[in-house]
């Protein structure tokens, strides 16, 4: 239980730093947090996601694969 407090906390915490840096921006992009591997944790993702983008008007959560791509041209 206490895991899932500090994970809220973090949540509530990163919501108000976006709300003070970007909070009147049209669009905020942020990481899409990955999802738990237990089907039981399901509910306090959802909870987390609901946390982390309250209060934003339009956020899009982009998940990656992980690995970064270096080519010559960029």
């Amino acid at each position: 239980n206490e895991g899932k407090l500090m994970r809220m906390h973090t949540a509530v915490r990163l919501n108000s730093a976006i709300r003070i840096k970007s909070g009147s921006a049209a669009l905020i992009i942020i990481n899409f947090p990955a999802p738990p591997s237990k089907l039981a944790a399901e509910e306090n993702y959802m909870e987390y996601l609901e946390a982390l983008t309250e209060g934003l008007d339009r956020v899009l959560m982009v998940r990656g694969s992980g690995q970064e791509v270096v080519t010559i041209y960029s």
